[in-house]
């Protein structure tokens, strides 16, 4: 099966969370196989984390920029490249996949 390279632009928001269940469902019934390059979202610092820890995306980007700490911190150790603020957000969703 090809693995689908995937990025989620909000994943925290409710059509965010509803896309990586039902990646994940897919995965686990073995109809499906996603590679998750980037994650963004609002200000939601713990869905975030919880959502890059699930899918090790290449980097991760929250809007808040006064939020960037916290999201540093709740990835330390993960290798996941993390960024903030608006330019971030554009750059992320622009980036290839």
């Amino acid at each position: 099966m090809i693995r689908r390279k995937v990025s989620v632009l909000g994943s925290t928001g409710s059509v965010g969370c509803s896309t990586l269940d039902l990646m994940d469902q897919a995965e686990t019934a073995g109809t499906g196989a996603f590679e998750v390059e980037v994650l963004t979202g609002g200000a939601n610092v713990a869905r975030l984390a919880e959502q890059a820890r699930r899918w090790r995306p290449s980097l991760v980007v929250i809007a808040d920029e006064a939020r960037l700490a916290d999201l540093r911190a709740a990835l330390a150790g993960t290798g996941i490249e993390t960024a903030a603020g608006d330019a971030a957000v554009v750059e992320a969703a622009t980036r290839p996949v």
